[in-house]
């Protein structure tokens, strides 16, 4: 009996709560306080989520893969950098090498011809006799040439010979040719202008049969530049066309 009472009891106060319960309208939630409530939630359970890789991403996790590919980029970027740089020093001595032997290509590739040819001068012959380096040069009978301060002269002496049976005239000036000078295929220089009566590039005169008129073309050059002369190639100018004349080759 008392406990069917006690049963009784707590049947009717289960009851009484159920109906309070019923009776009380639930509270509607605002956009922002449903969202509020959501992003806490997924807060708190990604919290203590030990199985996060399988649902919302761990940031953390996240930001250390961005981490590593940046570095792993900037690693490849460098390395590109490296390769580029040692195949552009590979390439520098085969670049390099055609330049050692720029003049015996030169020489070998430039159709040369005689002074002869150069200024044609008809029944008279030029003929390249040989150089000499000094401070000075005169001849007993004209103007005194000297180099200017810290230079050497380069004295190129040419014969003219009358090689017919009877005399000939050589007129040069008129033919106002320019005269450049290449030596070692480095060093460049053009003739000067002188008043010496046998200047090469202003002579006139006729020469006799089977005589022989020398010669001089002047030109300077920094002291010291001429020290081993192994080649010589004289360019020899006249109303615009060049040609190539080569006076040595050791």
């Amino acid at each position: 009996m008392r406990k069917n009472r006690f049963a009784a009891g707590a049947l009717t106060l289960a009851v009484s709560m159920t109906i309070c319960g019923c009776s009380q309208k639930m509270y509607d939630l605002t956009d922002t306080e449903e969202a509020a409530v959501i992003n806490y939630a997924a807060r708190a359970v990604t919290k203590f989520n030990l199985r996060q890789t399988e649902g919302i991403r761990n940031v953390a996790v996240l930001e250390k893969k961005m981490a590593d590919e940046k570095e792993l980029e900037e690693q490849k970027k460098e390395e590109e950098k490296r390769q580029q740089e040692e195949e552009k020093n590979q390439q520098k001595p085969a670049d390099q090498k055609p330049s050692e032997n720029t003049g015996a290509t030169q020489q070998e590739q430039v159709n040369y011809v005689s002074l002869n040819q150069a200024l044609k001068l008809g029944g008279i012959d030029a003929v390249y006799r040989s150089y000499e380096k000094t401070t000075a040069y005169n001849t007993t009978d004209s103007f005194l040439v000297t180099a200017n301060d810290g230079n050497e002269l380069l004295i190129l002496h040419i014969d003219l010979k009358n090689n017919s049976g009877k005399k000939a005239g050589c007129d040069i000036l008129s033919k106002m040719p320019s005269f450049r000078l290449t030596v070692n295929d480095t060093v460049s220089m053009s003739a000067d202008t002188t008043l010496l009566l046998n200047d090469f590039g202003t002579y006139q005169g006729d020469i006799q049969a089977g005589s022989t008129q020398k010669t001089v073309l002047v030109f300077q050059a920094r002291k010291g530049t001429l020290k081993k002369i192994k080649n010589m190639v004289l360019e020899v100018n006249i109303n615009g066309t060049a040609s190539q004349v080569l006076l040595v080759r050791n």
